[in-house]
């Protein structure tokens, strides 16, 4: 008797714990929540299962009421909204994991300043989701691949094919250059400090009296220079007058020289006197007469 009220006493234990575990799951994955329905398409692989939530924005507002398995590669989710909450239009759903135990949940991201909002049975546009734990680890093999291929060059460049030797040998070679670098640098050095040297002598030889000589000599050329510069141009101006002058026809001399008159009258002048001169040649007693007594 007493033995068998211990087996009834474990197996109401057992199934209180069920009903209260499966209640507690079942509650957090909507229970007897009711709201509006909304729908959006994924592809085959998502982890969707009813009863995950929906967040918009980070708010808890329903959760997946059915997921329904279509033969083209897609899956046909709906979700439950609560009645309190507005999903605005454009707005897209993304699967994202939910917890370290692989389960998921549908995020929906809002777009700000919309005024206007989804109606029950809408269809929601997909979004990028973040990567899964499969993506990750394919991500990871994807590196572990490349690492490997970079490390298989590396070992045929390098070791197999005696890279490394002319790495070293390369290495070599530059410390030598560096070092006869540096001593052409410490002879160019000592070169030019020679040269500043024999450069201070010189100047240091160079008579500062007769460099001051010179140069008050040279200024002094320079303004007799100047001086003779205002002379020419000073003669240019009347040189420039008077030829100003006789072009217009000024003067005696310009009279002369542009009136056609006056050069025929004096030409002609010229004339007579020459035969005057040569008829007093020929007959001076013509124009002479000399009587002594």
């Amino acid at each position: 008797m007493k033995r068998r009220d211990e087996v009834l006493v474990g197996l109401l234990l057992i199934i209180a714990t069920v009903v209260g575990f499966s209640g507690t799951i079942w509650l957090a994955r909507g229970g007897l929540a009711s709201g509006y329905p909304v729908y959006a398409r994924f592809q085959w692989g998502a982890g969707l299962k009813s009863g995950q939530p929906v967040l918009l924005a980070g708010v808890n507002v329903g959760f997946v009421q059915r997921v329904e398995l279509i033969p083209d590669g897609t899956l046909v989710v709906t979700m439950a909204i609560k009645e309190e909450y507005q999903i605005p239009i454009g707005s897209t759903a993304a699967v994202e994991p939910n917890g370290i135990f692989g389960d998921q949940l549908i995020a929906l991201t809002p777009v700000r300043m919309v005024t206007t909002y989804h109606a029950a049975g809408d269809t929601l546009a997909v979004g990028e989701g973040s990567p899964t734990t499969a993506d990750l680890l394919a991500s990871g093999d994807s590196i572990a691949t490349d690492v490997e291929r970079i490390a298989a060059t590396v070992r045929r460049e390098f070791v197999d094919g005696g890279g490394i030797v002319e790495l070293r040998r390369a290495s070599t070679d530059l410390a030598v250059l560096i070092r006869e670098l540096g001593t052409i640098a410490r002879t160019q050095s000592e070169e030019l400090s020679r040269t500043q040297q024999l450069l201070r002598r010189t100047l240091a030889a160079v008579d500062s009296l007769a460099v001051d000589s010179t140069v008050r000599n040279a200024q002094r050329t320079a303004a007799s220079l100047a001086q003779l510069s205002e002379e020419l141009s000073v003669t240019q101006q009347q040189v420039r007058s008077i030829v100003t002058k006789l072009d217009s026809g000024e003067g005696t001399a310009g009279l002369l020289l542009n009136d056609p008159t006056i050069y025929r009258r004096v030409d002609s002048l010229l004339l007579r006197l020459d035969a005057l001169a040569a008829d007093v040649k020929a007959n001076p007693r013509r124009y002479i007469k000399l009587s002594i007594f």
